[in-house]
């Protein structure tokens, strides 16, 4: 009687577990937040790379971000990125960066910085894509 007690808890616990929902690189957001969420422009999905902390400042009267990129599955992720900078009206600054790359490998961050062209710059997103590698 007791083996059979155990038998069917066993078997519980494995169908619990094979039940459990498994979160997708899909379903994982952008963003950690709402804040950091209205300063990114993504392209397709980000393959489970979520960005977790943004900073920006002035120095020298030029705009400065900082952004920290965490990936969250065990898979290594290639991630492009470019800054685009806007002024106090909306219009965009300078001609446009290029699309950089950059891996982040499972379970690591990444840091990424970017410099606007001038004083003019008040405002930034970032723009980003990624592929699984």
């Amino acid at each position: 009687m007791l083996k059979n007690a155990r038998l069917i808890a066993i078997s519980a616990v494995l169908a619990a577990c094979w039940m459990a929902p498994v979160q997708a690189a899909n379903d994982i957001p952008n963003a950690s937040s709402a804040g950091i969420a209205a300063k990114l422009m993504v392209r397709g999905t980000l393959e489970g790379v979520q960005v977790v902390d943004l900073r920006s400042q002035r120095r020298n009267d030029v705009m400065v971000v900082q952004a920290e990129m965490l990936n969250l599955t065990d898979k290594d992720v290639r991630v492009y990125y470019r800054f685009r900078w806007t002024d106090a009206a909306g219009m965009q600054v300078g001609d446009g960066e290029v699309w950089k790359p950059l891996t982040i490998l499972g379970r690591q961050s990444q840091l990424i910085k970017g410099t606007a062209y001038g004083p003019q710059a008040s405002d930034f997103k970032i723009e980003m894509s990624a592929e699984p590698r």
